[in-house]
């Protein structure tokens, strides 16, 4: 397992093929094992079990960060993966699907689509494949990989919602409320016989490196737009505060944790009913 590596070093172990990082810095060291366990939900994993999906979702839960804590992810994948390979515990390095985004200092990542560009994604639906894509995620909040991830049996259209959500506390397996908008596309795109809702042309199941480079860049560039896929995302939340949607409400549609707010957190429910209301302002 290419978890030893580090094991090893930590231990003290003096193992040849670690000789050429014994000059690396031990605040360097540090900031690689912090790194190490930004991917804590694999630790008892399998190496070889492991899916780029699976590496992705970690990338993705720390892209509000800088380019210094997804770089230290990047080098430690990347030397576990060398280790991996070098030992014959992989056939193949996962590492080289795999898209790093960070939040810069000075400026933010992220940047919603204007009001403009909403109205060119409507009006080019179904012209530029997957477009709805995008606007699904605009009219849900969803994390790129969290609707990639929907499986057709947690999709519910009589009732408008589908369950999803990244493995955490307050986003794993949250009810996300469809907008009337966006229900005619979510049913275009079901099939029950399929178990993912979102599927390429050929019918398979999305990655989120197979979507990122393979699909949105291209659909960027047909639509003259420039934007990354989490800015759905963030599109949702600033159209859902402007329309002065309620503010537990957007945190539960987004899987927002509610820990440092007590009352909120602890006392406040909100029925599908009135998730739908909220989301339907926008």
């Amino acid at each position: 397992m290419a978890y030893t590596y580090l094991a090893e070093y930590n231990s003290g172990a003096v193992v040849p093929e670690h000789m050429k990082y014994s000059e690396i810095s031990d605040s360097t060291w540090r900031n690689y094992e912090i790194a190490f366990n930004h991917f804590r939900e694999l630790h008892d994993r399998k190496f070889i079990s492991i899916r780029t999906n699976d590496l992705q979702q970690c990338l993705n839960a720390y892209n509000h960060k800088s380019q210094t804590t997804i770089s230290s992810m990047r080098a430690v994948l990347k030397a576990m993966y060398q280790y991996a390979k070098l030992n014959e515990y992989i056939d193949r390095d996962l590492t080289e699907g795999l898209v790093y985004e960070w939040t810069n200092s000075t400026e933010q990542i992220h940047d919603r689509y204007s009001d403009e560009e909403i109205k060119t994604l409507w009006s080019k639906l179904y012209e530029i494949n997957n477009v709805d894509i995008i606007l699904v995620m605009i009219y849900t909040g969803l994390q790129p990989t969290e609707l990639l991830e929907i499986q057709t049996e947690n999709v519910y259209l009589d009732e408008k919602y589908m369950i999803g959500g990244m493995k955490t506390e307050a986003g794993k397996d949250r009810i996300i409320p469809l907008n009337d908008k966006i229900i005619p596309l979510v049913k275009n795109r079901y099939d029950p016989n399929k178990k993912y809702l979102i599927n390429n042309k050929f019918g398979n199941h999305y990655t989120y490196g197979t979507y990122m480079n393979g699909n949105f860049n291209t659909c960027m560039g047909k639509l003259k737009m420039k934007h990354l896929p989490h800015d759905g995302r963030h599109t949702f939340a600033s159209l859902m505060d402007s329309a002065g949607a309620n503010d537990v409400c957007i945190k539960l549609i987004m899987g927002h944790s509610m820990r440092n707010d007590t009352t909120k957190g602890t006392y406040t429910h909100k029925t599908l009913e009135e998730l739908l209301t909220e989301v339907n302002k926008i």
